[in-house]
């Protein structure tokens, strides 16, 4: 078979030619992002081949919002809604990795069953029997309360993926005697304890000079080994170095007024709606309105009528008042319809999305000149500076062309400047560059010699080359001195600490060191900060009544001891106890290695970015970054 496979294709060579070239432009295509990204449909992301679409995010973000929306401004919010939507969406991706990986399957069943068990915790669900309504019934249901079943399904099948590899990790973990010992103390022993601590002041240590210095900078230099720096080149561009370019005159403003007038006159009004989808249920749903407007007419109190007649759940309570809003808020065929009332007009009923509305309009207001003057001028100056920054910078970019920025930014009035090297680090800082730590990421992403975009990170634009690597080495005792001070200071400030205490618990005892505070009689697991120290626990587990722990280092740099006061001893474990306390162990050990094993993935994946998200398509993890920024619904 396959010497006639190679004859056909020896013999039609020009055919095949043709095939194979149409596969890779097909295959090129479809690795090559997209350039559009405004759709539902745009890869926003890649995790090992799993798609995030825009959305996805954009619900995942609705979601967010209702979250945590009422803890501050929507648009001040927004960075970190996007942000954290993105990463729930690509962790949860990188969890079916893991799941594929370790054979993990959740079925359509148990999803299903969950669902069910979930729904079933709300009587308005169900029927007289106490079963689940029609799915007529809960279709309307969840359109008034506007629940989403389908999102609750994909949070219910990520739960239990996440359980079932977690109990497949639990499985893995040996629990012996000793362990098992050890974390019954730490529940159920109850210990208490008076407890000192002293904090190290590094500040009071004299600078010993250079001659010291560097006789410790030279004993142990790796202490002072730096990863791996960079070097940019940048051009800023910000308002004073456009001068006048950004600036609004009276007739720019007077004109941008007029051409937006509509948007500053408001209207307040109250509706009554009812809800319907399809044109069998807006006939109906006109005529019942119709009805109702010739009775309004007539004289019936519209508050009233809205509190028992409308289908919009915020007309409970307030009437069906919606207060004063703009055109821009409401749909189209709203906002044309109230507009095209007078105050104490009723409309006729109006045709939306949602359904049909009777709207009655309560008032008008047009906003002045003078009064949204300053906000124009603020909003046509920032949209100049923006689009005259992302010009210049643009045309930098294209006149460097890959290489230099110096000359095309001293040609076109801008001057290029290099950082000081810095590390792919948080906290990343340069002189003259406030934005360092915005951009430290993507100037490791990028190649040594090239040029990122044009980009808006504060009150400022800017523009950066990646100029130089600096390989990890231990730098000159000047560029470091500061540090080797600073380490100096620590570790004589400790000894002279560590000495103070010893001296103190010798001739005073536990109150000679510091502020005495009185720890109840109590389970030792419930005193996290504490136990998780692993010599502190030692200590509190071993040390006996009436003793003084040793002296032991904090993980926040304070000098810590204790004398135990008590000590209730645990009590001895049963069978169905010995049983639990092993599968708590268990789970807490497998949301451990379940954590790690994430990590190490997402790691490994991200150092796979590749050309045009191909590794995406396979073994990577990609990012499109012009497509991060999603539009959120009021």
């Amino acid at each position: 078979m396959l010497r006639s496979f190679r004859q056909v294709f020896k013999s039609n060579r020009t055919p095949m030619a043709a095939v194979m070239i149409v596969v890779l432009l097909g295959l090129v295509a479809y690795l090559a992002p997209s350039g559009r990204v405004d759709t539902p449909d745009t890869v926003v992301a890649r995790v090992y081949g799993r798609e995030v679409l825009l959305r996805d995010m954009a619900e995942h973000m609705q979601e967010l919002y209702q979250r945590f929306g009422k803890q501050g401004n929507p648009e001040a919010l927004k960075p970190f809604i996007q942000s954290q939507a993105l990463r729930d969406l690509m962790n949860q991706k990188l969890m079916e990795e893991l799941a594929d990986r370790h054979g993990v399957v959740v079925t359509d069943e148990e999803v299903g069953a969950r669902l069910r068990a979930f729904l079933r915790q709300y009587p308005v669900l169900l029927d007289p029997q106490g079963n689940l309504k029609s799915t007529a019934e809960l279709k309307q249901i969840f359109q008034e309360t506007g629940f989403n079943p389908a999102l609750q399904e994909r949070n219910l099948r990520n739960e239990l993926l996440r359980t079932k590899l977690i109990q497949q990790a639990a499985l893995q973990v040996p629990v012996d005697e000793a362990w098992l010992a050890v974390e019954h103390r730490l529940r159920n022993e109850k210990v208490g304890f008076q407890q000192a601590t002293l904090a190290v002041d590094a500040t009071m240590v004299a600078d010993p000079g250079d001659a010291a210095l560097e006789a410790i900078y030279k004993a142990g230099s790796q202490r002072f080994l730096q990863p791996p720096r960079r070097i940019i080149q940048f051009v800023a561009v910000d308002r004073a170095a456009l001068g006048k370019a950004a600036e609004t005159d009276e007739a720019a403003l007077k004109a941008a007024f007029e051409a937006r007038k509509s948007d500053y006159i408001e209207f307040k009004a109250r509706h009554i709606l009812f809800k319907a989808e399809g044109d069998a249920q807006m006939q109906e749903a006109t005529a019942k309105a119709q009805l109702l407007r010739e009775r309004l007419v007539k004289g019936q109190d519209f508050g009233k009528a809205a509190e028992e007649l409308s289908e919009d759940p915020s007309a409970k309570g307030n009437g069906g008042d919606l207060g004063w809003f703009n055109a821009a808020r409401m749909v189209k065929p709203f906002s044309d319809a109230a507009a095209a009332l007078k105050p104490g007009e009723i409309s006729q009923p109006v045709r939306t999305q949602y359904g049909v509305h009777l709207i009655k309009l309560e008032g008008r207001r047009e906003k002045r000149f003078d009064d949204v003057k300053a906000e124009l001028a603020q909003e046509i100056s920032d949209g100049r500076f923006n689009t005259r920054a992302q010009e210049r910078l643009e045309q930098i970019r294209k006149r460097a062309n890959g290489g230099d920025l110096a000359a095309a930014a001293k040609s076109l009035g801008s001057q290029a400047q290099l950082s000081q090297p810095f590390a792919n680090e948080p906290g990343a800082q340069s002189e003259g560059l406030p934005e360092l730590p915005q951009l430290a990421s993507e100037a490791f992403r990028l190649k040594v010699g090239e040029v990122s975009k044009p980009q808006r990170i504060g009150d400022r634009h800017l523009i950066f080359r990646v100029q130089e690597e600096l390989p990890e080495a231990v730098p000159p005792f000047k560029e470091v001195r500061a540090k080797v001070l600073a380490a100096y200071r620590l570790e004589e400030a400790r000894k002279q600490t560590l000495a103070k205490a010893q001296q103190a618990l010798q001739s005073g005892g536990l109150q000679a060191v510091g502020p005495i505070s009185d720890q109840a009689a109590a389970p030792l697991n419930g005193m996290r900060d504490l136990v998780a120290h692993p010599g502190i626990r030692k200590a509190l587990l071993e040390t006996p009544v009436g003793q003084t722990t040793p002296l032991l280092w904090t993980q926040d740099g304070k000098l810590w001891v204790a004398r135990i006061t008590s000590r209730d001893p645990a009590p001895a474990l049963t069978f169905e106890s010995r049983r639990g306390l092993i599968q708590e162990v268990q789970t807490t050990e497998a949301q451990k290695l379940l954590s790690a094993e994430l990590q190490t993935l997402d790691q490994q994946g991200r150092q796979r970015p590749g050309f045009s998200s191909f590794w995406g398509h396979f073994s990577g993890i990609y990012v499109n970054a012009s497509a991060v920024s999603v539009p959120v619904e009021e």
